[in-house]
């Protein structure tokens, strides 16, 4: 019987790197779909990465990392790199598996003839299927002290699980969310047309043209069934959401994979049967004992998997906080959102948008456009005897909310709601400058209320906005 030798490994290699065979008359054309507009900072990242350091772009399935860096490959080449310098693997590939990573750098260094001062830029996709991944990148790193390490994953490991970009020592952390509502925009075509501007990529107003509003609105709920993954928007030619993928792809290719297993959890029934409570409750408080009863999960193994399911980018657990913004020393109840709303559309179906659960749909994908930016740990929210405000921004170690908004998409807040005095009462007592916001359906106006400034805006066109920013939000 054979075994996986050394050639039948560099075979393998070649197959992943087909740059190796290009000459200097090769006509490079590299045909991908559109950038995410995570790209240019990215490559940034990449570029200004110093020796030592790990880059790793870390994301839900099929969020499209590995387009990123076969894109960001791409760049390199097309600005200069040589092409032999440029290892890639998809470490997915069993046969990778009869090697370690310093043993595949070795077979790819040897092949080109470089030594260990070579400038080499190694891709390692869904490098936590080769198991000790960090200490693995950090014996590379020594070995070859000159070359970039770029590394993709999809689940973190549980002790970087915990805030917006992680980090560990010798690791650089860059999250690629699911889609903006932005992002969903420009694949859609429908930018341009809503606010107006020169051609893709170009500034634009920020406010919409005339009238748009209602086509705003119906974008987004589209966005909000159809809208997290590129392959739900590019499926079809002119960009149309791809039901059929919401249906059938996210549930076999997001949630059902070899990736639990990796992470040591070993009962993938019963991790299914809670992730679909989860789901079903997104946009709500939720405790430790109710989800332990609902799901007959004890709460050990509870706290497991929801360590994994937040380390594989499908939830976001945000911290809650009492009416004084006060946190609570033992996380016995949070907000769940799903860090894709259109992840409740596969497992529930599609959600009309007069549909009573539309609103807790619509704060999840408002809630997922801080997913990719400098300051997505700062979300919680706030809750009491009789009282809460649905959405907050609070730095880190502080109890003082730099906003705070309400959900109203019924457009009922415009007759001094119970909720709004809530709200003005929750903003003067523990931070007067912080700004308060109602997201609407479809007002957009300047209020005061108790002498405080209170802004009503479509909680879509803020939406827009915020991945307006990426991936720095503000």
């Amino acid at each position: 019987m054979d075994s996986i030798s050394d050639d039948d490994l560099q075979g393998r290699l070649a197959f992943d790197n087909p740059w190796w065979a290009f000459t200097e008359a090769t006509q490079v054309r590299f045909r991908h779909p559109p950038r995410r507009a995570f790209f240019p900072a990215f490559a940034d990242r990449v570029r200004r990465a110093p020796a030592g350091t790990a880059v790793v772009v870390a994301g839900p399935l099929r969020a499209g990392k590995t387009v990123l860096l076969r894109q960001m490959i791409a760049a390199l080449i097309e600005g200069g790199t040589p092409p032999t310098s440029i290892l890639y693997a998809a470490l997915t590939t069993p046969s990778y598996t009869a090697r370690d990573l310093a043993r595949l750098v070795a077979l790819f260094a040897a092949r080109h003839g470089h030594d260990e001062t070579a400038a080499l830029t190694l891709f390692l996709d869904e490098v936590e299927y080769m198991g000790d991944w960090q200490p693995a990148l950090a014996a590379i790193a020594k070995a070859w002290p000159r070359a970039r390490i770029v590394a993709a994953m999809s689940a973190l490991a549980p002790a970087l699980v915990g805030g917006p970009v992680p980090a560990a020592k010798g690791i650089e952390m860059f999250v690629l969310p699911p889609l903006t509502f932005a992002e969903f925009l420009r694949l859609r075509n429908s930018e341009t047309a809503l606010f107006g501007g020169a051609a893709d990529g170009a500034p634009r107003p920020a406010s919409l043209g005339r009238g748009a509003l209602a086509a705003l609105n119906e974008e987004f709920h589209r966005y909000v069934n159809f809208g997290g993954f590129p392959e739900g928007v590019l499926a079809r030619p002119g960009g149309a959401p791809a039901p059929t993928f919401i249906r059938e792809g996210v549930p076999e290719r997001v949630l059902h994979k070899d990736l639990a297993s990796l992470a040591g959890v070993n009962d993938a029934q019963e991790l299914n049967r809670l992730f679909a409570i989860l789901a079903l409750n997104t946009g709500r408080e939720v405790t430790m004992e109710e989800l332990a009863q609902a799901a007959g999960i004890a709460k050990n193994t509870l706290r497991k998997y929801l360590d994994y399911l937040e380390g594989a980018f499908l939830i976001r657990r945000l911290a809650r906080v009492d009416k004084l913004a006060k946190r609570f020393q033992r996380a016995v109840a949070f907000k769940v959102h799903l860090t894709a709303s259109c992840l409740y559309a596969a497992l529930f179906g599609p959600v009309p948008a007069d549909d009573a659960r539309f609103p807790r749909l619509a704060e999840t994908a408002l809630a997922a456009q801080w997913l990719g930016g400098a300051n997505a740990g700062d979300l919680a929210y706030a809750s009491w005897r009789g009282g809460g405000v649905d959405l907050l921004t609070m730095p880190a170690g502080s109890n003082r909310p730099e906003r705070a908004f309400e959900i109203d998409w019924q457009d009922g807040y415009g007759n001094g709601a119970e909720k709004l005095r809530t709200l003005t009462a929750f903003v003067q007592d523990t931070n007067a400058q912080a700004r308060a916001y109602i997201l609407t359906r479809t007002v957009a106006r300047r209020a005061t209320m108790a002498g405080l400034d209170i802004t009503l805006v479509p909680l879509a066109l803020y939406a827009y906005w915020l991945g307006r920013a990426v991936p720095v939000l503000d």
